[in-house]
């Protein structure tokens, strides 16, 4: 079997469902900009490799605006292959012309059809538009990232990218213990993690992960909050907790010393393991959830000293094929956290993506909250405020809605 797809730079999942659902032999791509077509073509080969998919991708170039050249180039493929499918998801209008005049002279040998990727269904198009199939079809965070040309980088490869958390049922409920008492007041949370990190920096003994200070050195600006800390001990997520002439604790393990020396990463993980339990009645809500999802433009990475572009995403969810790009902030929020939301997402989830702003003090900006939230609306950006009012149940409702 043939497909012939429309080459649309914005609609990498268009062009890449059919090879997805199908498994054609081959699958030829019309469109005006060879170079583009032909990395494309090597980033969607290299994800369907990796699942086991043999396909034969090529390409032919025409002019956009030259209908007789995008008939011509139809034709050709038909003529070349026999019966073809035509996948009518991508491209300009004038390339849905063209399929006209095609099918008109080839109705025995060509079959249009569509992937609806909003809800996984593939409809024929030849006739009355029917439903063929409801078809499972799903990428991950790796692959969508993959198929747009960038490449998500993991700390064995470079220092401070994507970690591969081990959500394991011990971390996932220090996370929701520590999130309880970090909502409370999130303001203290983020000034209490960076006392945390600091001190690490200058009396951490990672032999046993314990921090152990003066007590006089509190005394000079050091903010301690003795209810955070005997919180965190009574949940467990510390040990050995000291007030006296020193002030020492040690962490329970170093997956939850990152949570409490990083201000913000708690928010960017509670939605993480809210978002990977969730379920409906055909199964989990996203198939795929990354958290600190730090990713390569080009998907090579430079030596050190040499520049490479690159961006930190704090949560990624993919639901079949469409993907939510969400920021998290537990504290203020700058305008250009929307700027770069949207350029990263924009980029890397294509005409599909779904931007959310997770924000917990808004309310405190004052004015500067109005202007956050009109320039969100007017860049379709989701604001999510006071995320750290709800409880487990509602919070789950909200992640749940994300795709909606």
């Amino acid at each position: 079997m043939t497909v012939i797809e429309f080459f649309d730079r914005e609609s990498a999942v268009e062009n890449i469902a059919s090879a997805l659902i199908c498994k054609p032999e081959k699958v030829v791509f019309i469109g005006s900009n060879a170079k583009r077509m032909k990395k494309c073509v090597e980033n969607y080969n290299s994800v369907l490799q990796a699942r086991g998919i043999e396909v034969d991708f090529s390409f032919r170039t025409v002019g956009r605006n030259n209908l007789g050249a995008i008939v011509s180039a139809i034709e050709d493929v038909v003529s070349e292959n026999g019966e073809c499918k035509i996948d009518i998801g991508g491209g300009d209008e004038l390339f849905l012309v063209a399929v006209g005049t095609v099918l008109e002279k080839h109705k025995d040998k060509v079959e249009i059809r569509r992937f609806n990727v909003n809800n996984n269904y593939v409809s024929d198009c030849n006739s009355d538009g029917c439903v063929l199939k409801k078809a499972v079809f799903n990428l991950g965070v790796d692959e969508n990232i993959r198929i747009y040309g960038g490449r998500v980088i993991y700390s064995n490869e470079k220092a401070n990218s994507t970690v591969r958390w081990d959500f394991n049922n011990d971390f996932v409920s220090d996370i929701k213990a520590m999130w309880e008492i970090c909502r409370k007041n999130a303001g203290a949370w983020n000034a209490q993690a960076n006392t945390v990190s600091k001190l690490c920096n200058e009396c951490f003994d990672e032999s046993d992960l314990r921090i152990s200070v003066k007590s006089e050195r509190i005394q000079k600006g050091i903010f301690i909050s003795k209810e955070i800390f005997s919180a965190l001990e009574e949940c467990g997520v510390i040990k050995d907790l000291q007030f006296g002439e020193r002030f020492s604790f040690r962490f329970k393990n170093k997956n939850v010393m990152k949570c409490i020396t990083k201000a913000g990463l708690l928010l960017e993980l509670i939605i993480t393991v809210i978002a990977k339990d969730l379920k409906d009645g055909d199964g989990y809500v996203y198939n795929d959830v990354g958290t600190g999802v730090y990713i390569d433009w080009d998907g090579v990475v430079n030596g050190e000293g040499c520049a490479d572009v690159e961006n930190e995403m704090d949560v990624i969810l993919m639901k079949g094929m469409i993907p939510v790009f969400i920021s998290c902030k537990n504290g203020a929020v700058d305008s250009d956290e929307l700027y770069k939301l949207s350029v990263v997402s924009e980029r890397f989830g294509g005409k599909y993506v779904k931007k959310v702003l997770i924000a917990t003090r808004l309310d405190e900006m004052g004015y500067k909250a109005e202007y956050i939230r009109a320039r969100a609306k007017d860049m379709g950006i989701r604001v999510v405020e006071n995320i750290d009012t709800l409880n487990e149940k509602e919070l789950c409702e909200t992640v749940a809605k994300f795709t909606v």
